[in-house]
């Protein structure tokens, strides 16, 4: 089995030119679903392979397609490098240290249920209605 080298991709700049209306709905589920266009003037850009181009011939009367010529390869560029003030730092690392040595309260109050049994929530007692007239 031979292996393939990668090429630049090239690319295909698809336009609709033409309305789908009163085209077979096949050609309108090319246009819409498999090239993405959708109106009149839109336009992808999407890659020269056999799906693509095969698209292309079963809406040639709707689309035009043009070939975009690849981007050269730039260089990466070096990474942006920001200088954060040392006040700006040590405000950092203090609120990180007070941030671990404070106990969260979810993690806290799960640990104490756990801990502890459940108990059945009491009631306050009753009082009459008789009792709060005489007051």
């Amino acid at each position: 089995m031979t292996t393939r080298r990668k090429t630049t991709a090239a690319t295909l700049r698809i336009t609709q030119v033409h309305s789908i209306i009163g085209n077979q709905e096949r050609v309108k589920r090319v246009v819409t679903d498999g090239l993405g266009l959708g109106r009149i003037g839109r336009s992808v850009v999407l890659p020269d392979n056999p799906y693509t181009r095969g698209m292309i011939a079963k809406a040639a009367h709707i689309v035009t397609f043009a070939e975009v010529a690849a981007p050269a390869h730039a260089a990466k560029p070096a990474p942006a490098t920001v200088e954060v003030p040392e006040a700006v730092d040590k405000l950092v690392d203090a609120a990180v240290a007070t941030a671990e040595k404070a106990p969260r309260k979810k993690k806290a109050a799960e640990a104490q249920a756990a801990d502890t049994p459940a108990k059945a929530p009491t009631r306050a007692p009753r009082t009459s209605t008789a009792a709060k007239d005489e007051e």
